[in-house]
């Protein structure tokens, strides 16, 4: 239920940016938010239709897409409003982030540092690409929207996502280090003596 409520928090901020279908919501946070926040169609569509019911948000009159299907596009409503800025004013509470490549490292002596270390190199590799294609959302951001009052609020997100990936990247090449100066392991570590 606590990733539903947050979904429709993410849903009713990108509504109040301008009307969108379920589609077009996906592509925006695909573009806008996706390097910390990311929505899958079976999340979306049931969450815009509960809102709706809620009458956080409202249909648009209907619209045909160019294949003559219905398109449903929607519209914050003003209790959406409402609801967001007051999701918005309430204190972030403190998670544990669920890191799957750390977790496999704390096991790593399992399986040997080579093993390890393909992982981390698979890390870094999939970081360097989201570092590129956030340098490039940040340059457009930067250019084109200098004049939006939503323009620094939204640097700031994409500024942590780039000091995020760099330091990946640099705690990457510590790892490859680390992990090239270990001796290949058995594959299952010893007991430790009970002490």
């Amino acid at each position: 239920m606590a990733r539903e409520s947050t979904c429709r928090f993410a849903i009713l901020g990108m509504l109040c940016r301008e009307p969108m279908s379920g589609y077009d919501l996906r592509s925006a946070i695909e573009r806008s938010v996706g390097h910390f926040w990311q929505e899958s169609y079976g999340n979306l569509y049931p969450t815009l239709e509960r809102m709706a019911e809620e009458r956080l948000v409202e249909l648009e009159p209907e619209e045909r897409s160019r294949g003559g299907r219905i398109r449903k596009v929607y519209r914050v409503a003003a209790a959406g409003r409402k609801a967001l800025a007051e999701w918005l004013r309430r204190p972030v509470l403190p998670h544990v982030e669920r890191n799957e490549l750390l977790l496999k490292l704390f096991f790593g002596a399992q399986v040997g540092p080579a093993d390890s270390l393909a992982q981390v190199e698979r890390s870094r590799a999939e970081a360097e690409g989201l570092l590129a294609v956030l340098r490039l959302i940040d340059e457009d951001v930067r250019h084109a929207r200098k004049d939006d009052p939503e323009f620094a609020y939204q640097h700031l997100s994409i500024r942590a996502g780039l000091l995020g990936l760099e330091a990946h990247l640099r705690w990457c090449d510590e790892a490859r280090e680390a992990l090239g100066r270990m001796k290949p392991t058995t594959g299952s570590t010893k007991k430790r003596r009970a002490r």
